[in-house]
């Protein structure tokens, strides 16, 4: 029986009627999603990723009467974003959330979480030395991702720059312009403090936030400690980061000294 199942589940026939699945579940969220447009504005949690955004989903998921989107980039790879985007291109309010996070954790985060893409293997399958890491960490992670992505996504699409106003050093900033208002914090900012901003941006009085999806507390915890324990950074890496707009904008000078100094 077992021998009949796989030899049935590789057939056109099974894959045909697998995508059709998929597709119709896909049509259900699609057509939940409209049908809560107009109870309330919409969340857009619109963020570089690594920055605990998937804690902020799920959160507002469970607790918020209108509708929620995640995403990194706008695309047709994912369709709730073109959704809200399309939302906002016709005029009407939205609302969306982005959390940001210093360039080098994101960095070393977002290098782990996106191992296999970046190097073809499986981290589980991975024999690398931590010193092998290292290298291909700063041979092969797109290290500009962060200091570039507001102005590829926040500016491009919502026509917000954030770079023309002072960010404060609490962490913590609402912009507004037309129909759609901004929230930008720092992840380093406390979880009540996150909250309490979270809480006043959409007038949530009840709001909790509940934290999930760690790095450190996933399969390769081990190695990634190890990794960032081990890890000194070239110079003209660290001069490069101090020296970014992105990293000037929403991090005091002592901040970064304090946050390059690890990593000498």
């Amino acid at each position: 029986m077992t021998n009949l199942k796989e030899i049935f589940k590789s057939t056109d026939l099974y894959k045909s009627l697998r995508k059709a699945e998929q597709d119709a579940r896909k049509h259900i969220k699609y057509l939940r999603l409209k049908s809560r447009l107009n109870k309330a504005d919409p969340v857009f949690i619109f963020q570089m990723g690594k920055v605990a955004s998937s804690s902020i989903h799920h959160s507002l998921k469970k607790q918020y009467r209108g509708p929620v989107a995640h995403a990194h980039h706008i695309g047709s790879s994912n369709w709730a974003s073109e959704v809200f985007y399309d939302w906002f291109k016709q005029g009407r309010k939205i609302k969306v959330i982005s959390p940001v996070r210093d360039p080098i954790g994101y960095n070393i985060s977002s290098f782990f979480q996106n191992f296999e893409n970046i190097t073809g293997t499986p981290f589980s399958q991975s024999k690398h030395s931590t010193e092998e890491l290292i290298q291909l960490f700063l041979d092969k992670n797109d290290h500009d991702k962060p200091l570039e992505w507001f102005d590829k996504n926040i500016k491009k699409y919502f026509n917000i720059d954030i770079y023309e106003s002072h960010f404060p050093d609490d962490g913590i900033m609402t912009y507004r312009k037309d129909n759609v208002s901004l929230l930008v914090f720092r992840i380093d900012i406390s979880d009540y403090e996150k909250e309490q901003a979270i809480k006043k941006f959409l007038d949530m009085p009840d709001f909790t936030l509940h934290n999930r999806n760690i790095s450190s507390q996933k399969q390769y915890r081990n190695d990634y400690s190890e990794f960032k324990s081990r890890l000194k950074l070239p110079a003209k890496y660290l001069d490069k980061m101090r020296n970014s707009k992105f990293f000037k904008q929403f991090y005091p000078g002592e901040y970064i000294d304090d946050t390059l100094s690890k990593w000498k």
